[in-house]
């Protein structure tokens, strides 16, 4: 498929995965209504950036952070849009059909694409005569001139997705009709520019197959191939797993990539997927399904936190471990780092006595649009405070939490309190006030009686007791990282057991009790039920 990116007209990439409840749709004509700013996490290219991450992430993750993140300026150029086109793949439903002209809404694409993906809600029928005679070979097309705030007709779906679990409302469905009509009726046909559509290339919603499997290391897929997997998971795992495929929804994200053999735009793995290990590192409400689908097949499963998103997924995934047995590894670097066993050293402690922590988390307030403020992903404390959590946890071999509270302060800060059987207590606040000078920023105090240790952003340590200091150490923040993937990779290829049962268990559950109470201080009430049933939708 083609896209219109950097300026330019390129082939060579994915189709947009279609799900049952959607249509595909060819591309006659569209029309840059809004380009989107607030999508993703970008950063200004500069120089004062780079010396305030080197003595942060060292030389190596410097390198790769840049790497990555200059691969992503494809993907974070996203546009609401509108436009005219053929139906060539109709849905389940059949509301439009195959050869059918319709308009429609682009949400959240790129500056052009030859074909997308849309469900009924963005689509819509149109007066042929509204539109003039387009050539087959021919798109047309009307790039943005000036992208300026304004009250559009627009506003209320942009940066919609598929995955999101946004309702469109029939109010909005037929306003949004109305709107279109209106566009398309009062276009300007003739000076939009003509795109050369000859020579199109088949759909295809996969690229490359899958090698055999070499008796030497254990084939792996990933799903999701973002920055994080590209920095972290793909060259830490790599001594260790083959990644032979990679699942990544986002076409602009796959461009003349060499990290895997297969590529494939589905979500989820298709029927004929088995591989030995499974990277899960897409959307938090992906996690489960993936990871089920895993299970089953007695593979490994490393997934990203958070590992479940409700009570029912819990259930499922502990009747799936039961069954499996230990083949679950979760993605909590704190676990796996330097200053864990340091700490055991100097609060003179065995694992499993009482440490108590204390803790101060700031993350970055979210972009807009970003898909951390879909309902569907539920709250970003859910998301990110669960770090601090699981590593309290886990120093306490994960002793079970007796009591626990939290509150939501006026400037939704929040407030988390727990308390766990062998006598430790947890205290946080996290907050969303960070700065973007070195992104997330945590700082985390380890108390026995008589000694204490600090951590600054998982990188300076410092212990000391009533009379002196006793240690003090800094490494690279990426180090966690690379340890983690490493420990597990080294695991998996020896054919050891995952994470504990219950380790899942406690860590999970504390973190969707204490999420099922802020939902309610927030006044979300169902939302994330109502976002979930929305989201599956599309997709059973």
């Amino acid at each position: 498929m083609r896209i219109f990116t950097d300026k330019k007209w390129r082939g060579g990439f994915l189709d947009y995965c279609r799900n049952r409840n959607e249509y595909r749709i060819q591309v006659l004509a569209w029309k840059n209504l809004e380009k989107l700013e607030n999508v993703y996490h970008t950063r200004a290219k500069s120089l004062r950036l780079l010396i305030n991450y080197f003595p942060v992430v060292g030389p190596h993750g410097l390198f790769t952070k840049i790497w990555s993140r200059l691969r992503e300026d494809r993907r974070n150029e996203k546009y609401v849009s509108c436009g005219v086109g053929k139906i060539i793949e109709s849905a389940d439903s059949q509301i439009f059909s195959e050869g059918e002209s319709v308009g429609f809404i682009a949400p959240l694409h790129p500056a052009l694409a030859e074909r997308i993906v849309l469900p009924k809600e963005f689509i819509y029928k149109i007066d042929k005569s509204d539109i003039p005679e387009i050539p087959t070979d021919t798109i047309l097309h009307s790039p943005l001139k000036k992208n300026k705030a304004r009250d559009a007709w627009w506003n209320g779906i942009k940066g919609w997705s598929v995955y999101s679990g946004i309702e469109i409302s029939e109010e909005t469905r037929n306003k949004l009709a109305d709107a279109l009509k209106n566009e398309i009726k009062n276009n300007e046909w003739f000076k939009f520019q003509r795109i050369d559509a000859r020579n199109a290339s088949p759909v295809a919603e996969t690229k490359g197959q899958v090698p055999k499997a070499s008796p030497k290391k254990k084939s792996g897929a990933l799903f999701g191939y973002g920055n994080y997997a590209k920095i972290n998971i793909i060259p830490y795992s790599k001594p260790f797993v083959d990644i032979k495929s990679v699942h990544e929804i986002d076409p602009t994200q796959i461009f003349l990539e060499r990290k895997a053999r297969k590529w494939n735009s589905s979500p989820f793995p298709g029927k004929d997927e088995k591989y030995d290990v499974y990277f899960v590192a897409s959307y938090n409400h992906t996690h489960v399904p993936i990871t089920l689908r895993a299970l089953k097949q007695g593979a490994y499963v490393v997934v990203e936190k958070p590992v479940v998103m409700d009570y029912d997924e819990l259930n499922e995934l502990e009747k799936a471990l039961r069954e499996s047995g230990r083949r679950l590894f979760i993605g909590f670097h704190k676990r796996y780092g330097k200053f864990n066993k340091m700490a055991f050293e100097d609060l003179g402690v065995k694992y499993g006595d009482p440490i108590s922590y204390h803790s101060i988390v700031y993350e970055l307030i979210q972009p807009e649009f970003f898909w951390y403020n879909w309902p569907v992903s539920r709250s970003t404390f859910f998301a990110n405070g669960c770090h601090q959590i699981d590593h309290f946890l886990h120093l306490n071999n994960f002793s079970k939490p007796k009591n626990s509270d939290i509150k939501l302060l006026q400037d939704d800060a929040v407030e988390v309190w727990i308390e766990l059987e062998n006598g430790a207590t947890f205290t946080t606040t996290f907050s969303e006030k960070g700065t973007l000078r070195v992104g997330p920023r945590d700082h985390v105090e380890l108390k026995v009686h008589g000694r204490n240790i600090r951590i600054t952003d998982a990188i300076e340590y410092q212990s000391e007791d009533n009379h002196r200091i006793i240690r003090k150490e800094r490494i690279f923040k990426t180090n966690s990282y690379r340890d983690m993937y490493q420990t597990i990779g080294r695991k998996i290829a020896n054919n050891e057991e995952g994470d504990s049962i219950e380790s899942i268990l406690i860590s999970a559950k504390i973190m969707l009790d204490l999420e099922e109470k802020l939902q309610g201080m927030k006044g979300w009430g169902d939302k994330y039920k109502k976002a979930k049933e929305k989201f599956w939708s599309y997709f059973r």
